[in-house]
């Protein structure tokens, strides 16, 4: 079986963490991304601004943890539970990213 999870979102990035390492030494890095947009819903506009949490880990890690705060991004990735206690809370793993002006 095969089931898509693959997100796309610009915001702005906001590290909550600085660049670690996991027991097995891969980088990791935490953190939020800031959004804010219009979106259309049954034909009126609709103003979205959320938060949503982050994980990158690897070479992503290392890249993220060298950018400004507040720098804006395209971010893609999947969505995971946080942890296996709070399989209702979201992370975004972001496996790639663009940097936006």
């Amino acid at each position: 079986m095969n089931l898509r999870n693959r997100v796309l979102i610009e915001g702005y990035l906001i590290r909550d963490s600085s660049l670690r390492s996991t027991p097995a030494g891969i980088p990791v890095i935490e953190g939020r991304i800031i959004h804010q947009s219009s979106q259309e819903q049954l034909g009126s506009m609709r103003k979205v601004e959320c938060e949503i949490p982050f994980l990158a880990l690897g070479d992503v890690a290392q890249a993220i943890a060298k950018l400004p705060q507040e720098q804006k991004l395209k971010c893609k990735g999947f969505l995971a539970a946080k942890n296996q206690r709070f399989r209702h809370a979201l992370v975004l793993h972001i496996d790639a990213f663009e940097l936006l002006n």
